[in-house]
């Protein structure tokens, strides 16, 4: 995985990232020999350790095998693929671990790309439409309406399709997520009180 600059042209320069701006993070798997692979977010959550631990805190980021739980709570998404091997998450920062490093912590998955289901997926909460998309292929979204309850882990044919798939948890950071205002604030106080001396 590796944080992408604004405009999404390139890695990113810098690991600060001003509150509520967006974080492109992109992420891909090498198709090599291997038939075409689709690759997905399982699961991601945001961590102030480079290592998860049973007693972390955490702020979760996507949940329930793929549904990005910040879309619906912000305004974070998926953006459109430019291949099934790579994803593009647009997350805007958020006030978990402001301040301090944060790593983003995710279970990835390539996956056959004819075999989307519950458990496999990529969905985000469309706001206009007021429901879950799956990214895709929108006319398959029905895949996504667990997103609001707790999806099926098992695929109907998971067994059958297991070996078609490969997995592999990802960290990114450190990030430094920093408030503009808190940081005007300090700096004026800062002045007002070397004025009165």
């Amino acid at each position: 995985m590796l944080l992408l600059n604004e405009r999404i042209t390139a890695v990113a320069e810098t690991n600060v990232i001003p509150l509520g701006s967006f974080m492109p993070i992109w992420a891909t798997v090498a198709q090599e020999s291997h038939q075409p692979l689709l690759l997905l977010m399982e699961e991601c959550v945001a961590a102030t350790t480079p290592e998860l631990q049973a007693n972390s805190n955490v702020y979760p980021i996507i949940t329930n095998k793929g549904c990005l739980l910040d879309s619906e709570n912000g305004n974070s998404r998926f953006l459109q693929r430019y291949h099934s091997s790579a994803i593009t998450l647009y997350l805007q920062s958020f006030k978990f671990g402001l301040g301090e490093e944060v790593y983003i912590h995710c279970k990835l998955l390539a996956w056959d790309p004819e075999v989307l289901s519950e458990s496999k997926k990529a969905c985000h909460y469309v706001k206009e439409n007021e429901r879950w998309e799956l990214l895709d292929d929108p006319m398959q979204s029905s895949i996504c309406d667990c997103c609001s309850r707790t999806c099926n882990t098992r695929s109907k044919r998971g067994d059958e399709w297991e070996s078609n798939g490969f997995r592999h948890t990802s960290v990114l950071g450190p990030l430094i997520i920093m408030d503009p205002l808190q940081q005007n604030t300090h700096n004026a106080s800062d002045v007002s009180i070397a004025d009165q001396d």
